[in-house]
């Protein structure tokens, strides 16, 4: 099989202080360091159209962000930007609300989060502020009872509108102190939180045909959890037919972005959000959506009549309505932005680029790897974003997309395949991790072995077309019919991915389905332990991959 050269050849070393005495030191393929970044290497001129770069890209390294200028074969022109500012001030007078667990805002002082949390057995609402040097002063959280977590109440605006954002009560799921991105502190949801997330200011209100809605993390899925619609943004009042959604996978369960508005209620981009440390954002500029996750965009249309759209929703996954009881967001965010009338791509770019120099970003990376499965995979009863994709990524530099959802058939997984192409077109080095089959059998879905084996065959064979290096995952001790199954249709040679790893074999940790230290009480789903096992236990085959050189 034919295997996309990893773009760790075209680069060149920048001149950083780190950089000469760790050169030599770790094979290239692996994330460097260089005084505290990750990627330490700046952009040649072959880091260009031939490789997937695009005008416009950034390119972060060791405290430097370029943007390329033009990126013909093997004349790449980038340039490096002047970055004076922090994110939002480049969005101009129109932000509306700027917040999060970082200063977004020069000059801003003061609080970042309330929080409820539990010091010496007493339930407290505190204010957390930033410090002096513009991050979330995180002494209480560290201070709260062990094994509690803290919610957030209340994010400060920082833009000095006052439009704080608010927990709907009896809604208040969102985490702080649990992971970083980066860092920083997040403001985290997770597969056990729940569904809920902040109410927008009913009197906020932004152009329904110039506004700008950002955020600054990442997200610990980038398919629908719990077969819903995860949905960073509503702007607008339920039932007024107003209203716009930003939301990922859908039903479909296709882990491609949609947008949905009175013109179109379901309209599929082909954006696939990445899970990475990075900007999301959605840009209405008269009658476009440019909706982009990193470095990748994808543009949608809208003929929205409405002159306004006030109120909403930010990081629930329902609009009050329908949706409101099902799944969880999956943000892991440092930072939301909110703003109307923004008059510039040039704007929106620069805080691209100040929010990948503040927040280590590397939005450079053409490594993918993708992750398709179920529940195991997606996070099921694991809390904020601490499934084993998200636990691996941590380990390396790579765009990393899970499309796992929590009930998912080999037959959704087979939908999932379109958004693996559409990755694969983006990166130079892909890698898909396949793990799932074992929802086939449950009683409402009917559907027989013999099927589950041809579907997972058809899905290495369709990804390995793609280009896809494929780790398949065996199937773990819950269902030995499908184990079985699986080691005999690769003995047979019907089944055929390019490595196999099993985390589930005799005298593993996770081999013992009553453990439960990796195992919940249904003998089904990895605990948050498990999920670290896996992550450890996956992360080699996948480092490999990542530092193979095309022969």
């Amino acid at each position: 099989m034919k295997q996309a050269q990893f773009y760790i050849s075209l680069i060149v070393p920048c001149a950083c202080g780190l950089l000469a005495s760790i050169a030599s030191a770790a094979p290239l393929a692996l994330p460097q360091t260089c005084s505290g970044y990750d990627a330490a290497f700046a952009p040649s001129k072959r880091a260009d159209s031939l490789h997937g770069f695009k005008v416009d890209d950034l390119w972060q390294a060791c405290g430097t962000v370029w943007t390329a200028v033009s990126v013909s074969r093997n004349a790449a022109n980038w340039q490096k930007l002047q970055i004076t500012g922090l994110p939002t001030d480049y969005l101009g007078e129109g932000v509306v609300f700027s917040g999060g667990t970082t200063r977004l805002v020069s000059g801003y002082v003061g609080p970042a989060l309330d929080v409820r949390l539990s010091l010496h057995g007493q339930s407290q609402v505190v204010t957390l502020p930033l410090t002096q040097e513009g991050h979330l002063d995180s002494r209480l959280l560290q201070q709260r009872d062990a094994g509690t977590s803290a919610t957030v109440l209340k994010v400060y605006d920082q833009s000095g509108h006052g439009n704080h954002l608010l927990a709907t009560t009896g809604k208040e799921v969102v985490h702080v102190g649990e992971v970083k991105v980066g860092q920083d502190e997040a403001l985290s949801w997770g597969e056990a939180n729940g569904p809920g997330g902040f109410v927008l200011p009913s009197s906020m209100k932004v152009s329904a045909n110039n506004f700008f809605f950002g955020t600054i993390g990442g997200f610990s899925s980038s398919n629908s959890g719990h077969a819903a619609y995860p949905v960073p943004l509503l702007l607008g009042q339920g039932g007024a037919g107003h209203e716009l959604k930003v939301y990922f996978g859908g039903y479909q369960l296709d882990g491609f972005v949609h947008v949905s508005d009175p013109f179109n209620p379901d309209q599929i981009l082909n954006l696939v959000v990445n899970n990475t440390n990075s900007v999301f954002s959605i840009w209405s500029h008269k009658t476009t959506y440019s909706v982009q996750s990193g470095n990748t965009q994808s543009v949608g249309h809208t003929q929205q009549s409405a002159a306004f759209l006030q109120g909403g929703y930010i990081g629930y996954n329902a609009d009050g309505g329908q949706w409101f009881e099902q799944g969880p967001n999956t943000g892991l965010w440092t930072g939301i932005v909110l703003a109307n009338a923004v008059d510039s791509a040039h704007r929106i770019q620069m805080f691209r680029a100040s929010a990948a120099l503040h927040m280590q970003q590397t939005p450079q990376s053409k490594s993918a790897v993708v992750t398709i499965g179920d529940s195991r995979t997606e996070g099921y009863l694991v809390a904020d974003g601490q499934n084993w994709p998200w636990l691996m990524q941590q380990k390396g530099q790579y765009q990393s997309y899970n499309l796992a959802v929590s009930g998912a058939t080999s037959r959704h997984m087979l939908a999932m395949l379109p958004a693996a192409k559409t990755i694969a077109a983006q990166s130079d080095k892909h890698i898909a991790i396949v793990f799932g089959g074992f929802n086939d059998h449950l009683p409402q879905n009917k559907i027989s072995y013999t099927e589950t084996v041809h579907n997972l065959a058809q899905i290495v064979d369709t990804l390995q077309k793609m280009s896809y290096y494929v780790i398949l995952v065996s199937e773990s001790q819950t269902d030995p019919v499908l184990r079985q199954q699986l080691v005999d249709a690769l003995s047979h040679g019907s089944l055929h991915p390019n490595v196999v790893v099993d985390p589930f074999s005799q005298g593993m940790p996770l081999f013992d389905l009553h453990n439960t230290t990796y195992w919940h009480n249904d003998f089904t789903h990895p605990t948050a332990a498990g999920q670290v096992e896996l992550a450890n236990f996956l992360w080699p085959s996948v480092s490999e991959i990542l530092q193979q050189e095309r022969p």
